[in-house]
Order: structure tokens, then C-alpha cells, then sequence
């Protein structure tokens, strides 16, 4: 069975987690060019297709990594412009945002960008309108709803398979993919990626990912700041050091161990032929 890649292309300032204020990002290191090329030269060497999620702020700044993103054969999505919290956005900056990403992205591309992730799974049941801009703006999938809730993103009970919403009675014809978790029970929790797969040890992560795939796709994510073990270290709470930086020096290895075990391929490629029920958030 494929299973989906993807890459959230921001830099290590730019988690929600740290919140850093937009007008600061200049004050801190760029370090995305080397971490993308991690990124990219691991997947060049086992010769996977990922889709990445690239903030319109980066592809302003680095037009050439998207550049060879394409050339590598990968699928380009948009991850926003500024790595802003969805749900504190009204629909007016919520569309500006994603326009200006999304043009940036098909200039540099020459092609439609049509897959959308929000930063940090921001989209929450009270901003659910944002699923209708995206279809309006021709996205034909959205990755941002987490049916695992935390203080910072997640729909408690939110469907855990593919799905197209139904939005005030109306069903969109946007599909909404969301990231894999574990069911145990009537329990949930994420397995594949960010925190998760820097976390639990890499044989665990495989096993889940085998008991996932005997009944549907999977689908794995990672940060090119995951791969620099180097970055800055900065004065945050013991929570957010937790879940920005643990493990980080692992990231490379257990990605690596998944590319060896499993089939991947970009977000498109596995759902173009697939058929998805209607489902309510």
C-alpha cells in the first residue's frame, strides 16, 4: 500500500509554539535553505515524491528551493503566507493570506496550486468557513483538521479517514485528508509525525503504521526544522522546549527507517482515484 508523505517548509522561528511576533522573523537566523536540502537529498536518495506545504514567505524569500522541489519531481502545496493561527484570523486576512501564497507559488511553479495545510492544524469548528473559501479559491484538498485535540489545534471528533465536509447542509467538493492517528478503543492519538514521531521509538511508529495500513492509507509529516540539530536554542517554558525541540537529532534516522519500509508518494497522486464519503465535523 502508498502511503502519503509531507513536509510543512517553515523555518525553526516560525512555530506557533515559540510565537514569535511576524514583525520579529527578521531578527532571527534563516536556516531553511540547508534544512529543506536535508529534506530533499534524503527523499532524492530513496527516490520518493512528497507534497510540501510551503509558506508564501519562504517562497518569496527562496524561489530556489521550490524550484528544485519541482524539478525533483514533488507536489507543491500552500502552507499560508506568515505561519499565522488560522483560527485568529477573520475571512478577509484569511483569504489575503492565502491568495498571496498561492500566487507566489504558481508563479514560481508555472502550475495550480491546489492543496492547502494550515499552520499548526489551525483550523477549528469555529472557522470551519474556512473549508468554503478554499474550495472558492479552486483548492481541491485541505490537510489542516486534527481529530486529536490539544490546547493548540484539533476537532474533538473530528472524522479520522478522508471525507468531504459537509458545511451548513451543504456538501463541499473539497476533500479534507487528515493526519493519521492510532485508534485504540474510543482513544486516538497521532503517531506520524512532528512531536509524535521524534517521540515514540521508530519500531513503534512502524508497527502503528502497519496496523493503519490493513485498512487505510497512512499519511506521515515532518518539518525541515526537525532536521537541524544545530539551530538556536532560545529561553522558553520547559512545555514548549518539550515540544519544539525534543529529539530532535532522531528525526533524520526514524524518517529514514520509514522511507526504507514503506511506499510513499505526493498527497494528489493517492487521491485521485479514490472515493470519499460525505461526513459533518
Amino acid at each position: 500500500m502508498r502511503n502519503i508523505i509531507t513536509v510543512d517548509v517553515e523555518d525553526w522561528y516560525h512555530g506557533n509554539d515559540i510565537n514569535i511576533p511576524i514583525n520579529e522573523y527578521n531578527c532571527y537566523q534563516d536556516r531553511i535553505v540547508d534544512s529543506i536540502t536535508v529534506v530533499l537529498d534524503l527523499f532524492s536518495q530513496y527516490n520518493v515524491k512528497a507534497t510540501f506545504f510551503v509558506l508564501g514567505c519562504i517562497a518569496q524569500k527562496h524561489p530556489e528551493i521550490v524550484r528544485r522541489m519541482v524539478a525533483d519531481g514533488h507536489e507543491i502545496g500552500s502552507h499560508g503566507f506568515w505561519h499565522s493561527l488560522v483560527y485568529q484570523q477573520k475571512e478577509q486576512e484569511f483569504r489575503r493570506q492565502l491568495l498571496d501564497s498561492k500566487h507566489i507559488l504558481e508563479d514560481i511553479t508555472g502550475s495550480k496550486v491546489q492543496f492547502y495545510r494550515a499552520p499548526s492544524w489551525s483550523i477549528s469548528r469555529d472557522c470551519l468557513w474556512v473549508l468554503e473559501i478554499l474550495e472558492e479559491e479552486g483548492f481541491i484538498c485541505d490537510s489542516s483538521v486534527h481529530p486529536f485535540k490539544t490546547p493548540l489545534y484539533g476537532i474533538k471528533g473530528a472524522p479520522a479517514e478522508p471525507y468531504h465536509p459537509i458545511i451548513n447542509g451543504k456538501t463541499l467538493g473539497l476533500l479534507e485528508y487528515p493526519p493519521t492517528v492510532m485508534k485504540i478503543g474510543k482513544c486516538i492519538f497521532p503517531i506520524a509525525g512532528g512531536l509524535y514521531l521524534r517521540t515514540f521509538p521508530c519500531w513503534f511508529t512502524i508497527k502503528a503504521l502497519e496496523l493503519v495500513n490493513k485498512g487505510s492509507t497512512a499519511m506521515v509529516y515532518t518539518h525541515p526544522w526537525e532536521m537541524d540539530t544545530k539551530q538556536p536554542v532560545l529561553k522558553v517554558s520547559p512545555l514548549i522546549k518539550l515540544t519544539h525541540y525534543y529529539n530532535l537529532h532522531t528525526t533524520k534516522t526514524k524518517l529514514e527507517k520509514l522511507l526504507q519500509t514503506f511506499e510513499f508518494a505526493p498527497l494528489g497522486e493517492v487521491i485521485k482515484d479514490g472515493n470519499y464519503p460525505a461526513l459533518k465535523i
